[in-house]
């Protein structure tokens, strides 16, 4: 099936299909991959997603944006509409 026939299922509903992590952990060439890990920073580019949780874009904005993943306990709802796109290095030198 191609990217263009899900655009119009749920982010629940491409869960249930797919179940697996979304594409938003940056590897240490710069590309966005799908992985379980978290790591200890986040990023972001600018808003990347669609609807669906699904990346239409590498960068909106050229710079990197990182900080530390845990601060003051605020919690974010990942990819969430409307929002920039929640990057996660798995170390710091990625970042």
């Amino acid at each position: 099936m191609k990217k263009s026939n899900y655009q119009n299922l749920s982010s629940k509903t491409l869960d249930k299909i797919f179940n697996m992590p979304l594409q938003n952990r940056v590897n240490p060439f710069g590309q966005l991959v799908s992985n379980e890990a978290h790591g200890a920073w986040m990023g972001n580019r600018g808003r990347l997603h669609n609807q669906n949780k699904i990346i239409t874009k590498p960068f909106a904005i050229k710079a990197w944006i990182v900080c530390q993943l845990h601060y003051q306990d605020i919690k974010r709802t990942i990819f969430s509409p409307s929002s920039y796109s929640e990057l996660f290095f798995l170390d710091e030198a990625t970042a």
